[in-house]
């Protein structure tokens, strides 16, 4: 099930809701502390990835466990961002060298992927000082070149986007959203969504895509709906918590993440 952060946004000169994540406005961490976080107890015994003992990212810390740092030698502790370090990898991939420092490990290294929150299990305690048009400028827009259409797409954040298209003045915007299933269920229907203030927003004739995930086990359930006036105020007022696609259930733990998002959109 998806694992994402909602907490409440707050506008004033800066967004500062407890984002975790930077992308790449990875100078955000700088001299910010961060906490590792608990995994699931089936995961704990993979370790943790990206966790190394200098700056050549060879040898991981705390090894091994999978290959990777020990969970015990990990998990809960905080460490102060000293420093990040931009580098391509060997496949040319840009990335960051995170200099990370606790009292006990002394200072470590993290390979951080600017592309993946997945990989990043980190809380940042207080969360980060976002500029106000940090979500905005992740906003990807192209343009049709024979009908002058423009689409613009939010980043998938655990399983959820939007999409707006605007052709000959009018705009509608649009929420793709998925979900993974342990069983196979085909033709069905259904769409609801849990807010902050307890409201739903439920679309009982949202059709209902299923595939393999061929990202792991199960299935992959997603839906495609337009969203009205009225619905996109109420995620950007009142955060999505919770999500149903037929009968499988995801928790949102991001959804001020997402309203602010949809806000972009919105303007």
């Amino acid at each position: 099930m998806k694992q994402i952060l909602l907490l409440t946004a707050v506008l004033i000169s800066n967004i500062t809701f407890g984002q975790n994540f930077p992308g790449n406005d990875v100078d955000l961490l700088l001299n910010k502390e961060i906490k590792v976080q608990e995994k699931d107890e089936s995961l704990q015994k993979y370790g943790y990835d990206h966790f190394y003992v200098n700056d050549k990212l060879k040898k991981k810390y705390a090894c091994c466990e999978s290959y990777n740092s020990k969970y015990s030698e990990l998990v809960g502790k905080v460490f102060k961002v000293l420093s990040a370090e931009p580098y391509k990898n060997i496949i040319g991939t840009d990335k960051f060298k995170l200099q990370i420092e606790n009292a006990e490990t002394g200072i470590i290294y993290f390979d951080y992927d600017p592309k993946y929150e997945h990989s990043f299990p980190f809380e940042v305690i207080g969360g980060l000082d976002l500029p106000e048009d940090f979500y905005c400028k992740k906003i990807e827009t192209t343009t049709d070149k024979f009908d002058g259409k423009t689409t613009s797409r939010s980043d998938y954040s655990e399983g959820v986007s939007f999409v707006k298209v605007t052709k000959d003045g009018t705009s509608n915007i649009y929420m793709s959203i998925n979900e993974l299933g342990s069983t196979i269920n085909v033709g069905k229907k259904g769409l609801i969504l849990l807010l902050e203030n307890g409201k739903k927003i439920e679309r009982p004739n949202a059709e209902i895509d299923a595939k393999v995930n061929k990202g792991g086990s199960g299935y992959l359930y997603s839906t495609f709906i337009e969203l009205t006036k009225e619905e996109i105020d109420l995620i950007i007022n009142n955060p999505i918590t919770d999500n149903r696609l037929y009968i499988y259930d995801g928790q949102i733990k991001n959804g001020a993440k997402l309203s602010e998002y949809l806000k972009c959109l919105s303007k």
